[in-house]
């Protein structure tokens, strides 16, 4: 397959659909994007330590304690020294964390889903349908057929 411009904006428009599914959910929260992807992945993977925590999404100590803090005080997820070790941090989500993450992950599958039954599975097909979601898809529209 031939990529295009079209193809990259696709993408992006795309993108934005998906995340902002969530992204309106966890606002209500008092949280942000950061604080999903955080409580996403302590919840799939619990007991990960703050270390691999920040080695798996790619940032440092500092980006970090804010959001933790938030999540703690939320009480939606717990920290607990690791056994093994006691100068690591293990991270597991609270029965309020799950319940929050599932029903972030149910709005972002409800949309797959949506979007797969009325398009297929036809790569294309879906990205166009997410970013059709977003309005800055019709300013994008006229680069459908060109080819650079």
């Amino acid at each position: 397959m031939k990529m295009t411009d079209y193809d990259l904006m696709l993408f992006y428009f795309g993108y934005q659909t998906f995340i902002k599914t969530a992204d309106d959910i966890i606002e209500q929260y008092g949280m942000n994007r950061q604080h999903h992807r955080f409580l996403f992945f302590i919840s799939k993977l619990p007991g990960i330590t703050v270390k691999e925590l920040l080695q798996l999404m790619e940032i440092s100590k500092q980006g970090s304690h804010e959001t933790l803090k938030t999540l703690k005080a939320k009480g939606l997820i717990d920290e607990e020294p690791a056994e093994h070790d006691r100068r690591l941090k293990q991270l597991y989500p609270t029965s309020k964390g799950e319940a929050l993450i599932q029903k972030l992950n149910k709005a972002q599958i409800d949309l797959f889903q949506q979007i797969f039954q009325s398009e297929g599975e036809d790569w294309h097909a879906v990205t166009e349908a997410f970013a059709a979601k977003r309005p800055g898809y019709d300013i994008i529209k006229q680069f459908k057929d060109k080819t650079n």
